[in-house]
């Protein structure tokens, strides 16, 4: 692929260059406005289809690209790169012509404001790069999955470790926010939000989400994947009322209500009701 897409360029730049050998020409000869530089360039404008071509990637080293691109530029750079990184050395162009650097800012849940874990932020936009219409699918799942998993399960080799040596408290946090899953992780651990501890635990987690992303698009890509996990009940349940079509319809949603509102007593759902419309 390295040398189809240096061919590429090598012809890219041959049309260019004689585009503009053969406009001097034309213009000294007297022909002007005979040849159109513009439209040459135009004809060897290729509009890249979408979604790109995807080949079956090493699902061990995406944990390494994952956890080490976090330690180099934070989460949501690392679970992007873990994708991208593999498919610029298999496949060559397009990647080639995409920099991970354009997904830095999804860091601590974007720009630092920790909304959807950086880790999700990364892996989602490498799904829907390479998979298209059934995008939202792949997407679905991971966040389904990442609710139930413990963090963090990856490991590095002894002596390598990024930030914090050893094995770390692993909690499962019920939700897809950084500011949850990290508050809940803290609250298990004991350990500091801003410590070197919570910083690799979080380099781990982007090594099991980038892992498990890898695990999903080979699968996909061999027709071989099949969505299996459930919304929380909670959800089933308050959307019944709250979500469309309900007697409130005043959310949306599909993540754990109950791990930011209060359980709803079912025995007791006329004082609820009567909660929810101040009466």
């Amino acid at each position: 692929m390295t040398d189809q897409y240096n061919n590429t360029i090598s012809r890219r730049s041959f049309l260019t260059n004689g585009a503009i050998a053969a406009g001097t020409i034309a213009v000294g000869g007297g022909v002007l406005g005979a040849f159109n530089l513009n439209s040459v360039r135009a004809a060897d404008e290729v509009v890249q289809s979408w979604p790109l071509p995807y080949v079956q990637l090493d699902v061990e080293k995406a944990k390494e690209l994952g956890y080490w691109g976090y330690m180099s530029s934070q989460c949501s750079y690392g679970a992007f790169d873990a994708v991208l990184s593999q498919l610029q050395e298999k496949v060559g162009h397009p990647y080639t012509s995409i920099p991970a650097d354009m997904m830095k800012w999804g860091g601590t849940g974007g720009a630092g404001w920790a909304t959807l874990c950086g880790a999700l932020i990364g892996a989602s936009t490498a799904i829907n790069l390479v998979v298209g219409k059934d995008a939202n699918t792949l997407v679905e799942e991971l966040y389904k999955w990442y609710t139930t998993f413990p963090f963090p399960e990856y490991m590095p080799p002894a002596g390598k470790a990024g930030k914090a040596e050893g094995k770390l408290v692993t909690s499962a946090c019920g939700s897809v926010l950084c500011h949850a899953s990290v508050s809940d992780w803290c609250s298990v651990s004991k350990y500091r939000a801003e410590g070197k501890e919570r910083s690799e635990r979080c380099g781990r987690l982007t090594a099991d989400v980038s892992a498990k992303t890898v695990q999903m698009l080979n699968a996909y890509h061999k027709k071989m994947f099949t969505p299996v996990l459930k919304n929380a009940e909670s959800v089933g349940e308050c959307m019944t009322c709250h979500g469309k079509g309900g007697t409130l319809e005043n959310t949306r949603g599909k993540m754990d209500c109950i791990q930011c509102h209060d359980d709803v007593d079912t025995n007791n759902l006329l004082g609820h009701i009567k909660q929810q419309w101040n009466l």
